[in-house]
């Protein structure tokens, strides 16, 4: 039986209890949920007595030897995290905030400590793609990483253009059904996308990169009915798509929406779904597709980091500090559309 204890049972921790409850599969039957951190008590739920509000007894506990953080944020829970890892015990999140800002730290201290810091969560929600990242593309080079990486902004350009709806009206349905939060922005400004690219393209060329470095991040905002009309005039659709390629030795990492064309596999990624497309130089283009969001599918990526940690079947990617001058101006190898309103479009292939 392997203790583990889950920090923050809102969404995604509740969704991990989920998961593990129903698991058939070795090693997560027999995993067993000691603690969970929560400021709430859950009087009414299975394992309701197992809520503490202090974090020390987590930490003291010498037989808890996974840490599960979905708190979100990214102060206490950065905190907890490095708390964790100092006192031996695994770590693993599905807060991109602070795999972003921290992962570099966290990544270290863990190695220190003989524990690993696991995130495949952060990225793609139930979408297994870091786990590939550094072990199935090991043997090759990869030239360029690139997603619809946020489900909220694919799910408003979708109905915008099978509904003919605004982008405003568009959002307004999302937030209804509990895609888009009450505060849209990081969404809709394309950070979110950002973070998540940030995390990838790290892995992808062996650098820690922060999404604050990113010279070009554009969102949603500036896309009208009209433009989403003449688009498809064109055969394409228009989505938000992030993109890391590498331009010689360096990388162009840029967010901004991309005119689609029939030809590439994501101009069928509609709703509230995700793809991350990875071009090796060996084995070409390979595109992993399927929920970004939700609370079982982010809690099945979870889940899958806490088998791994069990059966120790953990590999990462040796990453150095990203050197100044690596990251291009953000355009790389676009190329532009203009569309017949004037507006021109980066064209993804």
């Amino acid at each position: 039986m392997t203790n583990i204890a889950i920090l923050g049972f809102g969404t995604v921790g509740g969704g991990v209890y989920e998961v593990i409850n129903a698991s058939r599969k070795k090693p997560l039957c027999e995993v067993n949920i000691k603690y969970i951190l929560d400021l709430r008590s859950f009087p009414e739920h299975p394992i309701g007595d197992r809520v503490t509000n202090d974090f020390s007894k987590i930490i003291s506990d010498e037989s808890v030897k996974i840490v599960v953080e979905t708190m979100g944020g990214d102060t206490v829970a950065y905190k907890f995290s490095l708390e964790a890892l100092k006192a031996g015990k695994n770590v693993v999140t599905s807060n991109k905030a602070v795999v972003d800002k921290y992962g570099e730290e966290l990544e270290r201290v863990a190695r220190e400590n003989g524990v690993v810091y696991l995130y495949e969560a952060s990225v793609g929600g139930g979408i297994p793609i870091i786990a590939p990242l550094n072990n199935c593309f090991a043997g090759d080079e990869i030239l360029r990483v690139a997603g619809i990486l946020n489900g909220t902004t694919n799910y408003i350009l979708t109905h915008m253009q099978s509904d003919g709806k605004s982008l405003d009206e568009a959002l307004k349905v999302a937030q209804e059904l509990g895609y888009a939060e009450a505060d849209p922005h990081a969404d809709i400004a394309g950070l979110d996308s950002a973070r998540k690219i940030a995390i990838l393209s790290g892995i992808a060329f062996g650098k820690y990169i922060s999404y604050n470095s990113i010279p070009h991040i554009e969102g949603i905002e500036n896309v009208t009915s009209e433009d989403i009309a003449l688009a498809d005039q064109l055969g394409c659709v228009i989505r938000l798509v992030a993109v890391a390629e590498r331009v010689g030795d360096k990388a162009s990492i840029l967010v901004a929406p991309h005119l689609v064309g029939k030809n590439s596999l994501f101009h069928a990624i509609r709703e509230a779904f995700n793809a991350v497309s990875v071009t090796g130089s060996a084995v070409g283009e390979v595109v992993f597709y399927g929920q970004g969001a939700g609370s079982l599918p982010t809690a099945a990526a979870v889940c899958g980091d806490i088998e791994r940690v069990i059966s120790n079947r953990v590999s990462d990617s040796e990453r150095v500090p990203c050197e100044e001058g690596f990251i291009l101006n953000g355009d790389g190898n676009s190329k532009f559309i203009t569309l017949a309103n004037g507006k021109k479009y980066r064209y993804f292939e």
